[in-house]
Order: C-alpha cells, then structure tokens, then sequence
C-alpha cells in the first residue's frame, strides 16, 4: 500500500475529528470537584445498555496522528487561503456539517474549493510517496461515519480487506493523459472561443 489521495483526505477528516474532541483543561483557578474521576464509556461499557451517550476521546495515536496531518498542511501547502480551504472541508466532513455553506459564507466559488482541495490531496500525497513517509491509517471506525467518505465501512474489516489492497507496496501515483477528464476545460475553452468571436465581429 502506498499513499493516495483519498488516504490523506481521509487522515485530515481523523485529524479533524480528533481535534474537536480533544479535552482541554481551562485556564484559572479549579473548579470544586467530587473525588470521583471522570468516566467516560466506550463502546464495550455501553454494548446493551440501550441508548445511552457514549464520550469519545482520543488516544494517543489518535493525536499523533493528528499532529502529524496538521503538519503536512503547514509544511507542503504554501498560501495561507488554500491551507484554511483544505481545513475546513476536513472540518465539515468530520462535523458533518455542509463544506458548500461554509463556501457561501465566505464567498468562495465551491467547485473551486473542490477543485483546490483534490489538487492539494493529491500533492501531498505525492511529496509523502517521494519523501517515503511511513504508511499510518487512520482510524476507519471514526472515519467511516463521517459525510462524504464513501465506501466499505473498513471499521469492521482488517487491513488486508482494505479498499486499497489492490495496490501494492511499491505503487506510485500515476498519470495517464488518456483518462483525464478534460470536459470543464473543453466547456471553459468553447466560452472563450464564443466571447472572442463576439468581440471580434466587424461593426456593421
């Protein structure tokens, strides 16, 4: 396996989530407490107890791995306004919330930010396959339940029955001219042609 687009989408949606489920102590004086610690259930705790709320918190390589996504934005996307518009996707997808109204809220095109945040998945993922950087997956039971990460829910399958199995350890990203989807430049370039032809049409 190898590092692919979808996988570093997929670590920045984990990064996300682990993120906004961080616990982070405030700053000033501490409030009364009981003796009695925080307890939060997992899964296992909460298995047929019928509905009862369940508080994730996450591990430490949970937050590694967190850390270490955030630094791929930082080191390998150079504008300040790209690096904000791959965060929030990452952010909206893991709080499930809409990436097309955070793009009305601030006025940006959404196929463009679309657009931008594939590319910048897609050089990261390349600077990672060059760069050799050891392969870590994210956590798929969280990942899986998130919006717009489609796909087998891998949560309950090993690595090996992983949708990317298929690659193998040496694969590299590859690009075939062939299988480009080359109909939003045609349609941008036949607009042009028209406005050109509008212009350049003898005053009668």
């Amino acid at each position: 396996m190898t590092w692919t687009a979808l996988l570093v989408r997929e670590r920045l949606v984990e990064a996300a989530d682990t993120q906004a489920h961080i616990v982070v102590e405030r700053v000033g004086p501490g409030r009364l407490k009981s003796l009695w610690p925080v307890f939060a259930q997992d899964r296992n705790d909460a298995y047929g107890y019928g509905e009862v709320p369940v508080r994730y918190i996450p591990g430490a390589a949970a937050i590694s791995r967190s850390e270490e996504a955030l630094a791929w934005i930082n080191a390998l996307v150079d504008e300040d306004k790209a690096r904000q518009i791959v965060w929030a996707r990452a952010s909206c997808e893991a709080g499930k919330r809409s990436f097309a109204g955070w793009c009305r809220k601030n006025r940006i095109p959404r196929r463009s930010a679309y657009r931008l945040s594939d590319l910048i998945h897609q050089r990261v993922a390349l600077s990672l396959c060059k760069a050799e950087i050891i392969l870590r997956l994210p956590d798929y039971g969280r990942v899986a339940q998130h919006e717009g990460i489609e796909g087998m829910q891998t949560d309950s399958l090993s690595i090996s029955a992983s949708p990317r199995s298929f690659m193998g350890d040496d694969a590299r990203p590859v690009d075939v001219p062939e299988v480009r989807d080359m109909a939003w430049a045609e349609q941008q370039a036949e607009r042009r042609r028209k406005i050109l032809a509008r212009y350049e049409q003898p005053e009668g």
